[in-house]
């Protein structure tokens, strides 16, 4: 009988008061190596998803939304989560280099950015939840968000179905979410000669190899400058790297050394990329935005970043921005 009774007022008082078993069960620790292993799927998911033809793509930027007392318990490790899933991203690389031609990335260095935050998506966010947000180039939450797209397509984890989808994420999804400066780390890519393959070519049964050249080029292969309207300013931008990508000068952007940013709400994140083709040996030019962009008087289609469709710059070109900046591009010979 005191064993049932001993049952019985076990029962009632695991209904007072839960067990540490109990909690433990419904409040489930994040470990660092769970925000790793996010981060890496989703980079992993990102290179089957964004690459095209020969060209491997990859996302670049990185949200991680954690719930605030996760967000604090885990900041100390940032630094190390960052370094440890730089690492695996390259080791990824590496693995899957050969099918691929070449590394073809829109941004020059991995972004990622912690925040805290009770709500996503019109979700809750618990202590056990681990949200990662990853895009090619340009997640801006909590900068100049008048000035931002409504809409930020972006790969994330639907937790209807559990797997890594293309979706269109609202803005304001982002405004409850804590993202702090210290939890923001830029890495630049510094893909060695085993990490970055060379550009190969079939002609007939023979392998023709091209040497990948340097990125930059100290001399400057074109010089562009450009006039902004609505602030009257002008100012000039020597093209040093063989591919640049015309942004808005945000924050987030001025990490990297290959961006020709333009301090203008007519101006899209991304708004262009220009390049140059050796295999023609000439310039081209891609535009994202959703704005009008000329080369010429010439309208130039919209396209996405993950598939960019090029159109032959002019060695002296005018290129017109959302009718409001003027770029005067020309060639270094």
């Amino acid at each position: 009988m005191a064993n049932q009774n001993a049952g019985w007022l076990g029962k009632l008082g695991n209904l007072l008061v839960p067990s540490s078993q109990t909690q433990t069960t419904q409040v489930a620790a994040v470990s660092n190596k769970r925000i790793l292993d996010e981060l890496v799927a989703s980079f992993d998911e990102s290179i089957r998803r964004e690459s095209v033809g020969s060209s491997m793509l990859f996302n670049a930027h990185f949200l991680i939304i954690l719930h605030p007392d996760t967000y604090e318990e885990r900041q100390n490790a940032f630094p190390v989560i960052v370094d440890e899933a730089v690492k695996s991203f390259k080791a990824i690389i590496e693995s899957q280099k050969g099918q691929y031609e070449r590394v073809a990335p829109v941004a020059s260095s991995w972004f990622f950015k912690f925040g805290g935050g009770r709500e996503f998506g019109g979700e809750p966010v618990t202590p056990s939840d681990v949200h990662v947000v990853g895009a090619l180039t340009g997640i801006l939450p909590g900068n100049a968000q008048a000035k931002s797209p409504d809409k930020l397509n972006v790969t994330r984890r639907v937790k209807q179905t559990n797997r890594y989808e293309k979706v269109d994420v609202d803005m304001h999804t982002f405004q409850h979410i804590d993202f702090r400066e210290p939890g923001a780390f830029v890495v630049k890519f510094n893909f060695d000669s085993s990490t970055t393959p060379t550009q190969s070519s079939v002609v007939g049964t023979a392998t023709r190899k091209a040497t990948v050249l340097p990125r930059s080029i100290g001399a400057g292969l074109a010089q562009i400058d450009y006039y902004i309207a609505e602030l009257n300013k002008e100012n000039s931008y020597l093209m040093r790297d063989r591919e640049i990508v015309v942004a808005r000068k945000e924050p987030d952007n001025q990490h990297f050394p290959n961006y020709l940013l333009l301090e203008s709400a007519y101006v899209s994140n991304p708004h262009a990329r220009i390049r140059y083709d050796e295999a023609t040996s000439s310039f081209q030019l891609a535009s994202f935005s959703r704005n009008e962009t000329r080369v010429n008087e010439q309208l130039i289609p919209r396209s996405e970043p993950a598939s960019p469709q090029w159109y032959a710059l002019p060695d002296k070109a005018q290129i017109l921005l959302n009718s409001m900046v003027t770029l005067h591009f020309q060639r270094n010979t």
